[in-house]
């Protein structure tokens, strides 16, 4: 793509772990719409595997599994020491259609214009679901996946939390550059590719429910995912509820909806209630970083027993 000097450079961040073979191609179409790509492997030694010999991708192997914050972090370094202006932040099962990245930029064009103090821009909807809208009009919670980030703005506010891990590293951001005064604006009738978890059918009675003419599923995740969204909610509600009271009700009932769903069609709902259990209480005595290994232990021999 051509540019000239007074252009905003676009560098694309993509925390990786076990990277699939897919993201090869999905990095070649990047490279149409961004400067340049950082691939992170997050501890898994898998992504130069991948064979990408194309100047513009730079490859960056953490030694140990650090969490997507971390890799977030260096990826933003990397990509601030390559001269971005924004960096577009994806996971590795994300894909963005042609121009998202050129309507992201006048989205955050013609929001600082209005006056309004943008850290970044974030997609309408993701995997064809919409995001959640806020009162005011600004997205609520937006997923990390599909952000344009202006890279001046993210040095003021600060870099990811890395003692989350994983999980809720974008809603603590959104709610830390909501407290510096920035907000996330949308890119009108925008859609990424993105995968949100494993889709279970909703049975009833032994017969997939079906409603409105479209059958219904509910979102299943893995009993170590459930520790991690349930433990880092509760961080959240403790840091920041007494400011953004109604966001985090909002996101926490949100949540709760999940889970419980999530539960109704669960193979392992013993390990699911553990993980429920020990995120609460984890969260609430502010404990952070990898999930101990005891409980990741126990959580995988329950899970097994279940099958």
């Amino acid at each position: 793509m051509s540019r000239t000097d007074a252009d905003p450079i676009v560098v694309a961040v993509i925390p990786t772990f076990r990277a699939p073979a897919e993201l090869r191609d999905h990095v070649q179409g990047l490279l149409t719409q961004v400067h340049s790509v950082i691939l992170v492997d997050d501890g898994t030694a898998s992504t130069h595997a991948l064979g990408i010999s194309d100047p513009r991708v730079t490859v960056i192997e953490l030694p140990e599994n650090g969490g997507i914050a971390r890799a977030l972090n260096v990826g933003f370094a990397a990509a601030r020491d390559s001269g971005a202006t924004h960096v577009l932040t994806l996971d590795q099962d994300s894909w963005i259609h042609e121009d998202y990245v050129d309507r992201a930029l006048s989205a955050l064009e013609s929001a600082v214009a209005r006056g309004e103090r943008a850290v970044g821009a974030a997609p309408s909807s993701a995997g064809g679901t919409g995001i959640v809208m806020d009162r005011d009009g600004h997205p609520f919670d937006p997923i990390q996946a599909g952000q344009v980030v202006r890279l001046d703005v993210f040095d003021r506010v600060g870099p990811f939390d890395e003692s989350l891990f994983i999980d809720a590293v974008d809603s603590e951001y959104t709610l830390r550059a909501w407290r510096a005064g920035y907000r996330y604006v949308l890119v009108p009738d925008s859609d990424i590719g993105h995968e949100l978890g494993t889709l279970v059918p909703l049975m009833i009675f032994g017969r997939h429910l079906v409603l409105g003419g479209r059958p219904r599923h509910l979102l299943y995740h893995a009993p170590f995912r459930t520790y991690y969204m349930v433990r880092n909610s509760v961080v959240l509600s403790r840091r920041y509820g007494r400011e953004r009271a109604s966001w985090t009700w909002r996101r926490t009932r949100l949540l709760s909806s999940m889970i419980i769903g999530g539960l109704l069609v669960a193979g392992d709902r013993r390990a699911q209630l553990v993980a429920l259990y020990r995120g609460i209480r984890d969260g609430r005595a502010g404990v952070g970083g990898r999930i101990p290994a005891d409980l990741m232990a126990r959580l995988t021999r329950l899970g097994r027993n279940a099958r």
